[in-house]
């Protein structure tokens, strides 16, 4: 077995990257409001038949992000059908793809022991967990990784200026996937160029016009299809969410430390405890300075970008993990690994397996798991609806996957409606005006009698079907359940 494992250490990587990956992704629901939200946009797309413009219900446009995480989920659920694991394959993929990576990378920075860096992947709790969770960074650190990838393979394994192409293309995808954020890690490119007297060597017209089509297609055709569009992509989603506070993403001066810290101590958690055992037997290779010098650049440029932005989240740093396990890696490689060692390592890519394995009991929560709280209204329901309108309430658009049915949010008060992103679909009155389209109404009890004057002042008297309690007994955050007369006639 060790000879095999030696003779196809990367096959046997590939195939632990798979397991780890794929195991588990539809033992829960979907969680709100991030997995339903890129679901549901997702789904949107083959509802629509529309693979240009992104939606989050026939009434409402959502370009929050480009569209590559929601096309890989559309073509999965084409595939594999309407499920958690077929909608999870894009972030396991991402996943295996990102282990592959992080073995050439280990050639060239770890060569004497490539598979270091990359048996960290699937040791890292963060990494094995953001690929089990319906998000955009995963797919983006897998892109970004990509690019550095093939800078890396031109600038220390052999200047073949092809692979500045396939960075350019790389970047590309990165920038379809999260926007300007993708570019960050090429700020490192840039700087450790320039320092080399070797910048003119990135401008290559082939790999530039492969950036410009893979990247900038898509938005070119939709601020056409769309007027308004442009303002929205500038001023919305890049100078709000980096001079302002418009997103509500922990702008404080301590931001950076709350959000991102936890993020890379987790995400190189396997790595930082190696250190700490072989403390008196790690060091810092003395080779190619170079090298740590580049992985330096890649790790802290975008970091600092990303602190000094307004905008944080914890997973904006996710893939900033590679370049730190590259430099961790390094410091291992003349450490002397024992049986022990071994054994150990074991035991703990087991245990993140199992961890893996617990999340759904981690996340019991009915509130905001789209797949209990569909389990639990679907008796309820006089037949399959066609809207599922929640009224002054957290919308739950994974509700989609399990009932293929339109989610909205509608509000008392009629509120100005921007080009995407709106915080609601229209007021209720405006919905209440509507033709019956197999519409159910949820909200919270609270509100249950002023739902009731609204529909009572339109002239209407809707139908309870009944209510969802939140805990063991009857609360003011439980949801009423009612109905349309007409929209479903045997309610009535």
């Amino acid at each position: 077995m060790r000879e095999f494992i030696r003779n196809h250490t990367l096959l046997c990587l590939m195939l632990l990257a798979g397991i780890w990956a794929l195991s588990f992704q539809g033992s829960r629901g979907l969680m709100e409001p991030d997995e339903g939200r890129y679901t549901n946009v997702a789904l949107q797309i083959l509802q629509h038949d529309d693979w240009l413009s992104l939606y989050r219900n026939q009434d409402s446009l959502h370009f929050t992000k480009p569209p590559l995480t929601n096309w890989s989920i559309a073509a999965s659920v084409a595939a594999f059908g309407h499920n958690e694991w077929a909608v999870r394959l894009p972030m396991a993929l991402a996943f295996i793809l990102l282990v592959y990576l992080a073995y050439r990378l280990g050639r060239v920075f770890v060569p004497s022991r490539p598979w270091l860096p990359a048996l960290f992947i699937p040791a890292s709790p963060l990494l094995l967990l953001a690929a089990n969770w319906v998000n955009t960074d995963t797919v983006l650190a897998v892109m970004t990784t990509l690019a550095m990838t093939c800078y890396a393979q031109y600038r220390f394994g052999g200047g073949n200026r092809r692979w500045l192409d396939a960075m350019w293309w790389a970047f590309g995808l990165a920038f379809m996937t999260k926007g300007p954020p993708g570019l960050l890690p090429l700020l490192a490119i840039v700087a450790f160029a320039l320092w080399h007297r070797d910048g003119r060597a990135l401008l290559r017209p082939l790999g530039i016009i492969g950036f410009a089509l893979i990247g900038l297609t898509w938005y070119a055709a939709v601020i056409q299809r769309h007027p308004g569009l442009l303002d929205y992509f500038l001023g919305h989603e890049v100078v709000a969410r980096i001079a302002t506070d418009t997103h509500n993403r922990n702008s404080q001066w301590y931001g950076p430390f709350t959000q991102f810290l936890p993020t890379l101590l987790l995400g190189t958690l396997p790595a930082l405890l190696a250190i700490a055992i072989f403390r008196k037997h790690s060091t810092e290779p003395v080779a190619d300075r170079e090298q740590s010098r580049f992985l330096w650049l890649w790790f802290l440029l975008p970091l600092l970008v990303f602190s000094l932005a307004q905008s944080r989240l914890p997973l904006y740093v996710l893939g900033l993990t590679v370049p730190a396990l590259l430099l961790l890696s390094r410091r291992l490689e003349g450490v002397s690994f024992g049986r022990g060692t071994v054994i150990a390592m074991v035991v703990w890519l087991v245990a993140m397996l199992a961890l893996k394995g617990m999340l759904p009991l981690a996340l019991d929560d009915h509130d905001k798991d789209s797949r209990a709280f569909a389990e639990e209204i679907r008796p309820m329901l006089p037949g399959k609806p066609e809207q599922i309108i929640f009224v002054e309430d957290m919308s739950r658009n994974g509700l989609n996957l399990y009932f293929d049915a339109d989610i909205k949010k509608v509000s008392f008060t009629p509120r100005p409606k921007p080009i995407s992103d709106s915080s609601y679909d229209s007021s209720l009155a405006e919905e209440l005006a509507l033709a019956p389209d197999r519409r159910v109404f949820i909200f919270k009890r609270e509100i249950e009698t002023r739902y009731l004057a609204e529909t009572a002042q339109a002239g209407i008297q809707p139908i309870k079907l009944g209510e969802w309690i939140e805990g063991q007994k009857p609360g003011p955050r439980d949801r009423m359940l009612y109905v349309l007369p007409g929209d479903f006639p045997q309610a009535q």
